[in-house]
């Protein structure tokens, strides 16, 4: 399998519900994150960020604010709910994954919280980092249909929304091989290949809706809405080789603001 070569950790925690009643928690949870490595990292605080003598080695820079350059974030946001939050963190800034749990201790009153091995479906207290390769010596049951829901999903074709009855497979299948192609260019090996496996799948939608997602922005300190697409589909076929790049864009979501928690792949046996 081509999958590239970048390490990445899993961040688990449970909690307390937050005082907050969001459809999205994603921009909740990353703000957060941002404000409290920031109050956490910064050695020189009457300085401005960018005239830092040390915002090329300053946590919070490199997470929230060097990224830019690239429009590539080391981290993403799987899960955010009232109580629950999964965040991967990616490459190098694996070494920092204990700090980006701690962050989140600053201010969530935290009932458990430690890292999640995907290969193993185990959980530690310590840090845990795996490889994409490994996936490569993992051995699958032979499957031949699954269930996918793709929730707050923009995918876009030619810089325009595809529409609910434009959406293919071929659509979400590209989607997924870019995220990971480019997950290994700026975190990986950019020399190893990706692409995905020359299989026979075919697929139904089952539904696919627009709905509003009520958000909070703590920049902004306020609510915002913003329009998404809710898709759930049924793939049959040769999915044996194909579902570790499905399992592995379950950690790291697809299309526009995936490290906001925006799409956010669920993998489902089917019935």
């Amino acid at each position: 399998m081509q999958i590239g070569n970048f390490k990445f950790s899993v961040i688990e925690l449970e909690f307390e519900s937050v005082e907050r009643d969001y459809k999205f928690y994603g921009s909740y949870y990353r703000g957060m994150l941002g404000r409290n490595l920031k109050r956490r990292f910064c050695v020189l605080r009457d300085m401005e960020c960018k005239e830092c003598p040390l915002n090329d080695k300053c946590l919070y820079m490199l997470s929230f604010e060097k990224y830019k350059d690239i429009l590539f974030p080391p981290y993403i946001i799987n899960r955010g709910e009232r109580d629950h939050l999964r965040l991967t963190v990616v490459g190098s800034f694996c070494d920092f994954a204990e700090m980006y749990l701690q962050a989140f201790r600053n201010t969530l009153n935290v009932k458990e919280g430690g890292f999640y091995n995907p290969f193993y479906d185990t959980f530690s207290k310590s840090k845990v980092v795996v490889n994409s390769m490994g996936l490569n010596d993992i051995v699958f049951n032979d499957i031949d249909k699954l269930k996918l829901s793709l929730s707050f999903v923009r995918l876009k074709k030619n810089s325009q929304m595809i529409d609910c009855n434009e959406i293919s497979l071929k659509h979400i299948l590209n989607a997924i091989e870019k995220r990971i192609y480019l997950t290994n260019k700026y975190y990986g090996d950019a020399a190893k290949k990706v692409y995905l496996p020359d299989v026979e799948i075919d697929s139904k939608i089952l539904e696919c809706k627009y709905f509003q997602v009520k958000r909070y922005s703590n920049r902004k300190k306020r609510e915002m809405r913003i329009p998404s697409v809710n898709i759930r589909m049924e793939l049959f076929g040769e999915l044996k080789k194909l579902y570790p790049y499905l399992y592995l864009a379950s950690f790291l979501n697809i299309g526009t603001n995936a490290s906001m928690g925006f799409g956010e792949i669920n993998i489902m046996e089917a019935d």
